[in-house]
C-alpha cells in the first residue's frame, strides 16, 4: 500500500472548514457538509448524506437541569448536616444514586439526543471497497461541528470531575454521619465541615452557567479530525486495502451529544457487526506542539477502549519514532468512539488535550503540521496492519487443512 499523506492538502481541509462556524444547525454547517462532499468527488471517494433528527435537549436542558439537581441536593445535605437534622442521610442515599445513574452513559439517553424531528443534520459518508474479497471493515472517523462555550475547557473539566467527585464524598460522609446520628451519636453540625461541604455545590452551579454558542473556528476541534480522514481517505482511493472496505464517516452534532455517530451506529449496527469492524476516530487528534494521545479509557468506573486497536496504535507510533501516550477521560468529556465500544465494536480514539479548544482562539495558528502528517500517517500504518492481519486471520483455516 502506498503511504503518501500529503500534510499540505490537509492543512488546506483545516484552513477551509476553519472559515466556517459550524455549530449543529447553523449555516456554516451545511457549509461543512457540502465542502466535505466536494473533496470526495475530487479525490474518488463520493459521499453521500445520511439525513438524521436531534435533539439539543441534552446540551441546552438536561445537562444544566442535572448539575443544578445535584446541586440542589448537595446543597440541602449541607444545610441539614449545619442544623444536626438526621435526616442528612436522605440527600446522602439520593445523591450517590444521581451520581451512579449520571455517569453510566445509557441507550436510553442515546435515544432520548436521537429522538427530535425538529431539528436536522446530517452524517457525511464515503465508501472505499477492498481490492478483493472483503474479510472486514474500518471506520475513519471525525465531526465537522463545532462549538463555543463560555468556560474554557479546562475549567469546565475541572469542575466536572471536582464536582462530581466531591458530590460522592459528600454523599458517602451524609450517610454516614446520618446513620451515626440515628445510632445516638453527635456527629453533626460542625461549620468547618459545612464550609467544606459546599464545594460540590459550587462546582455544580457554576455549570449550569456554562452556555454554547458559534464562535469557534474549531481548526483543532475537529477541522484537524476531519483533514486526517479526508486526506486518508485520497490515498486510500488509490491504493485500496486488499482485504477491508473503508467506511470514512465525518458525523454531525458531535458537540450536542454525539448524535451524529450513535444514529449512524444504530442505522447501521447489524450490517457493522456482520464482519470484524474496526472504527478509528480523531478528535484533536494532535496537541499544539504536535504530540499524539490515544484514549485507552473513558468514564467512571473506566471502559476500555479496544486493546487491539491500541495495540497496533503503538507499534505504528514506535515504526514511526514517535511516542504515543494513553489518556484516560472522565466524566466531563466525551467522544464519537464511546458509543461504539459501549456496543461491543473494537474502537479507540485519537484524543488530545487543549485548553483553547471551545473558544475563539482555537483558530489555524495553533496547527501544529508536524502533528497532522503523523496523525496521517499513522493512520495509513493502521489500516495496512489491520488489512495485514485480516488477510492471515483469513488464510489460516485454509492452511491447516489437509491437502
Amino acid at each position: 500500500m502506498h503511504e503518501h499523506f500529503d500534510g499540505h492538502r490537509a492543512f488546506i481541509h483545516i484552513e477551509k472548514l476553519a472559515a466556517m462556524r459550524r455549530f449543529p444547525g447553523s449555516p456554516g454547517e451545511a457549509q461543512a457538509r457540502a465542502y466535505i462532499r466536494g473533496v470526495g468527488d475530487a479525490t474518488g471517494v463520493p459521499m453521500r448524506e445520511e439525513e438524521f433528527g436531534y435533539s439539543t435537549a441534552p446540551l441546552v436542558v438536561v445537562l444544566p437541569l442535572v448539575c443544578a439537581l445535584l446541586g440542589l441536593v448537595s446543597l440541602a445535605g449541607s444545610l441539614l448536616y449545619l442544623w444536626g437534622s438526621r435526616l442528612a442521610i436522605v440527600p446522602g442515599a439520593v445523591l450517590l444514586v444521581l451520581i451512579f445513574v449520571g455517569l453510566r452513559w445509557s441507550a436510553a439517553f442515546e435515544t432520548f439526543g436521537a429522538r427530535g424531528t425538529r431539528n436536522r443534520s446530517a452524517n457525511v459518508v464515503g465508501r472505499i471497497a477492498a481490492a478483493h474479497e472483503p474479510a472486514g471493515t474500518v471506520v475513519l472517523s471525525a465531526h465537522y461541528d463545532a462549538k463555543s462555550q463560555v468556560m474554557p475547557v479546562v475549567v469546565r473539566a475541572g469542575l466536572f470531575i471536582v464536582g462530581f467527585a466531591s458530590a460522592t464524598v459528600l454523599g458517602l460522609a451524609l450517610l454516614i454521619a446520618g446513620a451515626l446520628a440515628l445510632a445516638g451519636f453527635d456527629v453533626l453540625g460542625s461549620r468547618v465541615a459545612f464550609y467544606l461541604s459546599l464545594l460540590p455545590s459550587v462546582c455544580l452551579f457554576l455549570l449550569v452557567f456554562n452556555f454554547t454558542g458559534n464562535r469557534s473556528a474549531g481548526a483543532l476541534d475537529n477541522a484537524a479530525g476531519e483533514a486526517v480522514i479526508l486526506e486518508a481517505a485520497r490515498v486510500l482511493a488509490e491504493n485500496p486495502p486488499g482485504n477491508m472496505d473503508v467506511v470514512v464517516a465525518s458525523f454531525g452534532c458531535e458537540e450536542v451529544g454525539l448524535i451524529g455517530s450513535i444514529q449512524y451506529l444504530l442505522a447501521h449496527e447489524e450490517e457493522l457487526k456482520s464482519r470484524p469492524c474496526f472504527m478509528l476516530n480523531y478528535d484533536i487528534p494532535f496537541t499544539m506542539s504536535g504530540n499524539l494521545y490515544l484514549n485507552t479509557a473513558f468514564e467512571f468506573p473506566a471502559v476500555e477502549t479496544s486493546p487491539r486497536l491500541n495495540a497496533l496504535a503503538r507499534r505504528a507510533a514506535a515504526d514511526m519514532g514517535i511516542e504515543m501516550k494513553g489518556i484516560y477521560m472522565p466524566v466531563g468529556a466525551a467522544a464519537d468512539h464511546m458509543p461504539w465500544v459501549k456496543h461491543g465494536i473494537e474502537a479507540t480514539g485519537f484524543v488530545s488535550a487543549a485548553t483553547y479548544i471551545h473558544s475563539t482562539r482555537d483558530d489555524i495558528d495553533r496547527i501544529n503540521r508536524e502533528g497532522l502528517r503523523r496523525s496521517g500517517e499513522m493512520a495509513l500504518r493502521i489500516v495496512a496492519m489491520l488489512d495485514r492481519r485480516l488477510a492471515e486471520e483469513a488464510a489460516a483455516p485454509q492452511e491447516s487443512q489437509p491437502g
